[in-house]
């Protein structure tokens, strides 16, 4: 192999090893049908809410383990904005370990490029797969 080839791999592949973030990992999920664990995930999703005593949820939700100990559980909720209205039934995914929130997303009104939707397809897209990356 010619030298510049090998020193051109040996740079791109310390580049895509530098992406890597070593505090995540990928945990196994597994589906759980626990109300009380989705009630408390729901509990804490409506406190970060700007009202959150007006925050509404959806009675269909996915919820899942992972094999570390974290709670995920994908739905949809409606919330208020600055102005007092409600929004419209937008999905999040949250991940609790501990009884507290590691990772929460919701779709924004201002989302125009669907970052946010993509973020909150992504998390639950994966849990559902058995798989999922998580930081630690």
């Amino acid at each position: 192999m010619n030298i510049l080839k090998c020193f051109g791999l040996a740079i791109i592949t310390a580049g895509l090893m530098g992406c890597v973030d070593p505090n995540t990992f990928e945990a196994a999920t597994t589906p759980i049908n626990s109300a009380s664990e989705v009630n408390r995930a729901q509990q804490l999703v409506a406190e970060r809410m700007r009202d959150p005593e007006a925050t509404r949820f959806k009675p269909e939700y996915q919820a899942y383990r992972t094999n570390v100990g974290d709670i995920i559980v994908c739905g949809t909720l409606n919330g208020k904005n600055a102005m007092g209205g409600y929004v419209g039934y937008r999905p999040y995914y949250v991940r609790i370990r501990n009884g507290s929130i590691q990772a929460f997303n919701t779709v924004s009104e201002n989302d125009e490029y669907n970052f946010e939707l993509n973020l909150v397809q992504t998390g639950c897209s994966e849990a559902a797969t058995g798989t999922i990356m998580v930081m630690n």
